[in-house]
């Protein structure tokens, strides 16, 4: 492959929840830092602490709207499986005409 064309590669880059609640202008960058903060500080002690946890108990969004924000954040995700075909399946379907 030329090199030229492995820059224009796709890539799926995982939307995180915290990312999200700040594209929504729900927490502003700085609001969003210091949760990203809290969150890896508490993984690095041993605790698992969800990134949600540390937005609320930062006091930047209360718990009802980081739930709610939650359900819309998993819903709105389109899983696409991506199986191989064989040739069989991506064969024309013959049809007959009368």
């Amino acid at each position: 492959m030329h090199a030229d064309h492995a820059s224009f590669a796709a890539t799926l880059e995982p939307v995180r929840f915290g990312e999200f609640l700040r594209d929504r202008h729900l927490i502003s960058d700085e609001q969003w830092l210091a949760a990203l903060a809290d969150h890896w500080s508490a993984a690095v002690r041993g605790t698992r602490r969800r990134i949600g946890t540390s937005i609320i108990e930062s006091g930047f969004l209360p718990r009802d709207v980081v739930e709610s924000e939650a359900r819309v954040f998993h819903d709105d995700l389109e899983v696409i499986e991506v199986t191989p075909r064989s040739e069989k399946t991506t064969m024309p379907i013959k049809t007959v005409t009368a």
